[in-house]
């Protein structure tokens, strides 16, 4: 096998995670998460690739530089092969500015896992509610994000993926709307409301975004279909994590 040929060539560099069987995306992001020892931690899923040899050491540079930030992440060229379509364009022409706070991580996404880069933590302790979750990296960007802004990078050093087996295709319409509010709702409830409003709207603009076209269309919908299925979906939720405290 290739990986354990490189683990066993640079056992100082590399830790290798192996499986029986398939544990699953979140419990595999948790696991690799719990034994990264370094300084800071780099994301990269397997559909996606770096294309900048000193990508890691700029990062790195600019964090050392600046300790009062939790996190980078730069610019990456987007490759989609979906659903018989081929298009690669940046991902970013230009942000409107380059320090982002946690306010701007509840904006619509925007910072691809591949070009992230995170303080590791030693005190960063995962609450209950983030085990629970369908996939990792935004829930711990929201975290990342009390502790110090995010720096943007505009320079392409990765490439991103878009493919007929990714999660954006896995996951979709009521399921991912689901499992979106849980994410905002339990960080919600964490941060004691502090950032509801912005929630709120987070929380709108998936049900709006994921609801399937023909619910949005269906004349048996009612009027203000977003707020609704909010309200029931906040009141599940609620109970869920009520019996889970």
């Amino acid at each position: 096998m290739i990986c354990q040929e490189y683990a066993t060539d640079h056992p100082e560099k590399i830790q290798l995670i192996v499986s029986d069987n398939n544990v699953g995306m979140m419990a595999n992001f948790i696991r690799t998460l719990s034994v990264c020892t370094g300084s800071y931690v780099a994301f990269l899923e397997g559909d996606d690739y770096w294309t900048d040899t000193g990508k890691l050491s700029k990062q790195v540079q600019f964090l050392e530089q600046h300790p009062e930030f939790s996190a980078c992440f730069h610019n990456v060229e987007v490759k989609m092969d979906r659903q018989g379509q081929k298009k690669e364009w940046m991902l970013h022409q230009q942000l409107e500015k380059d320090i982002f706070t946690t306010e701007d991580i509840l904006n619509p996404w925007f910072i691809p896992s591949p070009s992230f880069m995170c303080v590791n933590y030693p005190d960063l302790n995962l609450p209950e509610w983030f085990y629970h979750c369908k996939y990792g990296d935004l829930p711990l960007m929201l975290l990342l994000s009390l502790r110090g802004p995010f720096k943007y990078l505009p320079e392409a050093m990765a490439v991103y993926r878009l493919h007929n087996t990714g999660m954006s295709i896995v996951h979709k319409q009521y399921d991912k709307i689901i499992l979106m509010i849980y994410i905002y709702e339990s960080f919600n409830i964490f941060t004691q409301h502090r950032f509801a409003g912005k929630i709120k709207d987070a929380q709108i603009y998936e049900i709006r975004r994921h609801v399937p076209p023909e619910d949005v269309h269906s004349p048996n919908a009612i009027k203000r279909p977003a707020l609704s299925f909010q309200r029931r979906a906040l009141n599940k939720i609620k109970k869920l994590l009520h019996q889970s405290s």
